[in-house]
């Protein structure tokens, strides 16, 4: 059985662990994104798009500040160098921070 999450919900429960997650953390780049990547990808069409835009922006311009990132053009040097444009790399690695986190304590069998 596979369920759709509504976008927003998505970008609520990506917010909220990016509030939850340290100052620096690595963990917050990878939320912001995502939750750009995902915007990119099921956004189209969306009635409330450019807010959830935005949002998704926010998340990730607040992560690069907090590693001092300050200017448009130091932003897109990190952002590549991060390779926070590479869903192959930023999704794994999410996941395997969100693992190490979680251990044993999943609610569901994991297949």
């Amino acid at each position: 059985m596979r369920v759709e999450i509504p976008l927003i919900n998505i970008l609520d429960t990506l917010q909220l662990m990016y509030n939850y997650a340290a100052k620096g953390d690595e963990m917050k780049a990878l939320l912001g994104a995502v939750a750009v990547s995902l915007c990119h990808i099921r956004g189209a069409g969306h009635p409330k798009l450019e807010d959830l835009q935005q949002r998704s922006l926010n998340i990730l311009s607040g992560a690069a500040a907090t590693q001092g990132i300050e200017t448009q053009e130091v932003f897109v040097t990190w952002f590549v160098q991060q390779r926070l444009n590479d869903p192959e790399y930023f999704i794994p690695q999410l996941n395997q921070r969100l693992e190490a986190i979680i251990g044993d304590e999943w609610l569901f069998e994991r297949f």
